[in-house]
């Protein structure tokens, strides 16, 4: 038997207790709520810019001073779309299940046998190497988060490679 990731339709049916199930999402500093207010405060900003270039005769800068306010909103727009991505990883006796759903919302699902499975770092997120392939989790993580997030991982394929069926009570942070 090859090791090799093995792209799935939908998600696989895992045989046995799960010993990881993890849910990975970009974290977002700026709450909605603190957009608006930050929005806010902009515009009142640039109003009062534009007010005092439209009495000087500088009319067109108002616009332009609007235009800033649009690519703000849209930057922002975009950012809170892109949040919306998730990954999955879930590890059993059996296999290591890998799921990204992208900022639509449409799901990819890669499976593994985990005899095959090994952990690695590298400077952007955590790496599930087999034989020849490897499929990068967690990109959008902190260093913190990934080397507590790949010691996990590799507690969960080392009990999947031995078949231990008591789920892993470790927390990550």
């Amino acid at each position: 038997m090859k090791p090799k990731w093995e792209r799935s339709p939908d998600a696989p049916f895992l045989d046995g207790p799960l010993l990881m199930d993890a849910v990975l999402r970009p974290h977002r500093s700026l709450s909605v709520r603190a957009f608006k207010y930050m929005l806010a405060a902009v515009i009142a900003v640039n109003i009062a810019v534009a007010v005092f270039f439209w009495v000087q005769g500088a009319f067109p800068v108002a616009g332009f001073l609007g235009l800033d306010v649009l690519a703000l909103w849209l930057a922002f727009r975009w950012n809170y779309r892109a949040a919306q991505a998730e990954e999955y990883v879930r590890i059993a006796p059996g296999s290591v299940h890998v799921a990204a759903v992208d900022k639509n919302g449409v799901a990819t699902h890669w499976v593994l046998n985990p005899v095959w499975a090994r952990v690695a770092r590298d400077g952007r997120g955590v790496l599930i190497r087999d034989g020849e392939g490897q499929m990068r989790v967690g990109a959008f993580l902190s260093p913190k988060e990934c080397e507590s997030f790949a010691s996990a991982l590799s507690l969960a394929l080392s009990k999947a490679k031995r078949g231990t069926q008591r789920p892993s009570t470790s927390r990550i942070e």
